[in-house]
């Protein structure tokens, strides 16, 4: 499980950053393509605070805060990993480590985070909503760990 775990990481966070590079040398800031068969957008955004730029005036507390929140990830990760099972929230913790990690990187590296995809809806506040792979990662691996923590995960695959 550890392997997996680590390659999981690795995997998630190497592909966002991937993504975000391919989206700040090649989408414009105003640019929009549709994917997904036109149920999604890809466009650039440049988010400088947390959660659709709150905090945005403290630009070195958002950083501090993420820092702290991956390095509080990081450190449970490494304790669960050494405990039998509960492999659920060894995934989830991984997932969520990724998404720390790449939208860390970020944040330290450009002063920002690049946010590049959204969903189509009828909706225009929902279609407005602009996140990364990362942030899908963070959300899953969310779900996941509570999903085996409330499941009894304890033994459980």
């Amino acid at each position: 499980m550890i392997i997996v775990c680590f390659l999981t990481v690795i995997a998630v966070a190497g592909i966002d950053l991937g993504i975000k590079q391919y989206v700040e040398k090649y989408v414009k800031k105003e640019e929009e393509r549709s994917i997904w068969r036109k149920r999604g957008i890809l466009r650039k955004v440049h988010n400088r605070g947390m959660m659709m730029n709150r905090l945005e005036q403290h630009p070195l507390f958002v950083q501090l805060a993420s820092v702290f929140a991956g390095g509080v990830l990081l450190i449970c990760q490494a304790a669960l990993l050494k405990k039998p099972g509960q492999e659920k929230e060894k995934l989830g913790l991984a997932l969520m480590t990724a998404g720390a990690i790449s939208n860390t990187y970020d944040r330290l590296r450009r002063g920002y985070v690049v946010d590049y995809m959204a969903v189509k809806t009828r909706h225009k506040k929902i279609t407005d909503l602009t996140f990364n792979l990362a942030d899908i990662s963070i959300f899953a691996g969310a779900v996941l760990a509570l999903f085996g923590a409330f499941t009894g995960g304890k033994g459980g695959k």
